[in-house]
């Protein structure tokens, strides 16, 4: 018989915790492990979660009186004293009925049946696994595949998680990585200031969840950290070939192989064979520096901000930075700090928003309860998600009746407008002269929502200049700008963003016609779900086409998506003895035209937005057009019947 499990703590430590912990989600720990609808009464039913009105920032507190609160506190330590001292079993994880009901009362919110099942998936009180595992079972009987073979390019956050899946489905892979270390993005980036903007315990694997972040957004080492902890707990680190590039890669249609050829750390060239291949590269991996007339001539120094030179100090230089894009904003305001003075180069503005928890460390009350209270991470989990994730999306869609579309999407969408530009005059502070400037002419959320981090702040500041003059050509000393005038720089940082549209480049990759990939897309990539493309069987693009997400979510959450959808297809042709699995050109047309359809009337989509969403045709080529809850609806059941399999 198993032991009873016990939490470990003082009596001070968990009072001291309990002042800490979020009520709504105390309430439902309590609720699973007392087994019925104490908790669950209209007494403690919270308040909804929702931004109150002049407000930028969602309340999730439940609203509770000081009374009510510390009734709430007192029962949770009763229980907590219990479970420390007699020990306690994990209760039965709630089915969807439960699930709904729970969820519902904590958020004071209607909540949709499919959502309460993603929400299952995402605390892992439901295995999303068993449906691949009970497939491929056909197949293996439980015992390992060794006539099949997988090639994984990139251990970023999407390698690591395809390769954690096919380890548990016991396939053979190997991961072939460019970099010497895993990490992708979170290694290739550390300028000052590199974080995330998703909260971090969204941002995680479902599967590896970190009681341990720092804060609520925490930045590139921690991120990185976490990336290298997730190779070696889950024994993927001896399946990774370092400082590996894969240049070429070609469909064999006679043995229904891929051959896959990579370039060494020494130069040297090899062949590797797999039946299938995983493009786990990304979309923000190969950085792009505009061809500006001379710049060879200038002397001082340069890099891409994807390419952080720590070896060049700014203290006391003349420093320009041309972008104002996500990188741009967080580098700022800490290079402002160091340098005599800084200048940005801005083509156009960004929606900036204010997010109090961006600075904000975690409470040692929920760093305790994450790590010692049991079923609280997962409630955590899920209520974060629920505030999250697809709140935003109803300032997204275009109202046909709104009579401003020129600026704004909706009724919503405009007062978020009016919100945010009435906080960007607020940080200006006096330079009210720069507003024109600093507000976008585009609707919220056409592009990235940015988080603030002081950006206008440092706008505002003397020894910061902010410029919308074109860049004409470079000289010796540093830019020339339409002005006319000639700015002089030390070093000059290109935060310019990356080759977005051309998603697996420079790789050559050649389907079973004997066309490359590249000329196949052209201007226009399209991938069935982002993921599959007609004359390239077994070859799973992740975060291909049109699965970028705007509104808010985390992508590591579709990365899930994804790699749940390439396993069920997987575990289908090896349960049916194929060796080829393809996208038909009519089932990819049909989804891609809807895809299109729908961006039309999204922020993203909007005619008066200029971005790398969208290629020269101004088809939005990167976003996805779906909710978050949608993307998992349809990646969530494989449909045999839609592809060709021999």
């Amino acid at each position: 018989m198993n032991q009873p499990m016990k939490i470990t703590g003082t009596d001070d430590e968990m009072r001291a915790a309990l002042l800490d912990i979020n009520l709504p989600t105390l309430l439902m720990v309590m609720s699973q492990f007392a087994g019925d609808d104490r908790y669950l009464t209209e007494k403690y039913r919270p308040k909804p979660i929702e931004v109150p009105e002049g407000d930028l920032f969602p309340d999730d507190s439940g609203g509770y009186a000081d009374e009510l609160a510390t009734e709430i506190r007192e029962a949770a330590f009763d229980l907590i004293c219990d479970l420390r001292d007699n020990g306690y079993e994990l209760p039965a994880p709630p089915d969807l009925a439960r699930m709904k009901k729970m969820m519902e009362f904590s958020t004071a919110t209607p909540i949709d049946d499919n959502y309460c099942r993603m929400l299952l998936e995402e605390t892992c009180f439901v295995d999303r696994d068993e449906q691949w595992r009970t497939e491929l079972s056909k197949h293996t009987g439980g015992k390992p595949v060794t006539d099949f073979s997988v090639i994984v390019v990139g251990a970023g956050m999407s390698g690591i998680c395809t390769a954690v899946k096919l380890k548990d489905a016991c396939i053979n892979y190997t991961i072939l990585e460019k970099n010497p270390a895993v990490g992708g993005t979170w290694y290739e980036n550390s300028y000052p200031d590199c974080g995330v903007d998703t909260p971090n315990h969204f941002y995680s694997f479902s599967f590896e969840r970190n009681p341990n972040w720092s804060g609520y957004f925490s930045k590139r080492d921690e991120l990185y950290a976490y990336f290298e902890n997730c190779t070696d707990k889950f024994g993927i680190r001896d399946n990774i070939q370092f400082e590996t590039e894969v240049t070429h890669m070609r469909f064999d249609e006679a043995q229904n192989l891929w051959t896959v050829t990579v370039k060494r750390a020494d130069g040297s060239a090899e062949e590797l064979t797999a039946n299938l291949v995983v493009s786990a590269v990304g979309q923000l991996n190969r950085p792009v520096i505009p061809a500006f007339e001379a710049l060879a001539e200038f002397k001082g120094d340069t890099f891409h901000s994807a390419r952080w030179r720590h070896d060049i100090d700014l203290t006391d230089k003349k420093v320009a930075v041309i972008g104002t894009g996500c990188s741009a904003v967080q580098l700022v305001p800490k290079t402002a700090d160091k340098a005599a003075h800084l200048t940005v180069f801005q083509r156009t503005p960004h929606w900036i928003s204010p997010n109090r928890d961006y600075y904000r460390a975690v409470e040692d009350g929920i760093v305790w309860a994450l790590n010692h209270l049991p079923l609280y991470a997962e409630w955590h989990r899920a209520r974060m998600i629920f505030s999250f994730m697809d709140t935003n999306w109803p300032n997204v869609p275009g109202d046909p009746a709104w009579p401003h579309k020129e600026r704004s999407m909706n009724e919503g969408n405009d007062a978020l407008r009016e919100a945010l530009t009435g906080y960007i005059s607020e940080q200006l502070g006096d330079r009210q002269d720069l507003m024109d400037t600093c507000v976008p002419d585009f609707p919220v959320f056409g592009k990235r929502l940015i988080i603030d981090n002081n950006w206008y702040q440092s706008m505002a500041r003397q020894d910061v200049t902010l410029t919308n003059s074109p860049i004409v050509r470079f000289h010796e000393g540093g830019i020339e700008t339409g002005d006319g005038k000639q700015h002089e720089f030390d070093v000059v940082i290109f935060a310019t963003g990356f080759k977005t549209n051309l998603f697996l480049w420079p790789m050559d990759v050649v389907g079973r016609t004997g066309v490359s990939l590249a000329d196949q897309w052209g201007d226009y990539p399209r991938a069935y779900k982002g993921m599959l493309v007609p004359h390239y069987p077994n070859l799973f693009c992740l975060y291909g086409p049109n699965t970028n997400i705007v509104h808010g979510g985390s992508i590591i959450y579709n990365i899930e998506c994804q790699v749940h959808y390439m396993m069920q297809c997987l575990a289908l042709m090896l349960s049916r003895g194929a060796s080829r699995l393809e996208i038909p050109n009519a089932v990819n047309d049909e989804y891609n035209d809807e895809v299109q359809e729908i961006s039309k009337n999204l922020a993203w989509g909007h005619p008066g937005v200029q971005s790398w969403y969208k290629n020269s045709d101004g088809k939005v080529v990167n976003n996805s057009p779906f909710t978050n809850l949608e993307f998992w609806e349809r990646t969530h059941d494989v449909e045999p019947n839609r592809y060709q399999l021999s």
